[in-house]
C-alpha cells in the first residue's frame, strides 16, 4: 500500500505537470500541506527532496511521463478504480454471457427477452 507521503508525492507530480516541476513550485504546494496539518515539516522536506532526486534521476520527459503513469496505474488500483481494459474485459464477458443465454433460450423454446435498450 502507498504511504501518505508517496500519494502525495504522486499528488504533486500530476498536479504540477512533471516536465516543469521546480523546487520552488514543489515547496510551494508542500508547505500547504504543512500549513494545512497534512504533513510534518520534515514530511514535507523529504518530499520536496525525494521529488528533485526522481526528476533528476529521469533525466528526460519520457521517463518523468512513464514514472507518472506507473503511479497512478498504481494509485487507482490501490483505490480500486476500473480502469479502460478492466471495463471493456467485463464488457465483452456481459456480451458472451448475453450471447449464451439467447442460444439456451432458443433451443429450449422460450421467448427470449428483448435486448435491454439503455445498454450499450
Amino acid at each position: 500500500m502507498m504511504s501518505p507521503r508517496e500519494a502525495v508525492e504522486q499528488a504533486i507530480f500530476v498536479a504540477v505537470g512533471a516536465a516543469s516541476l521546480t523546487r520552488d513550485r514543489a515547496q510551494s504546494i508542500v508547505d500547504d500541506l504543512v500549513r494545512r496539518g497534512q504533513m510534518t515539516d520534515e514530511e514535507g522536506r523529504l518530499t520536496v527532496d525525494g521529488l528533485m532526486a526522481r526528476v533528476r534521476a529521469s533525466g528526460e520527459s519520457q521517463g518523468i511521463v512513464g514514472m507518472i503513469e506507473g503511479g497512478l496505474h498504481g494509485l487507482m488500483r490501490e483505490l480500486g478504480i476500473a480502469q479502460r481494459d478492466d471495463i471493456a474485459d467485463v464488457d465483452q464477458r456481459i456480451a458472451e454471457l448475453e450471447h449464451r443465454i439467447r442460444l439456451l433460450e432458443e433451443a429450449s423454446g422460450a421467448t427470449p427477452a428483448p435486448p435491454d435498450a439503455s445498454a450499450g
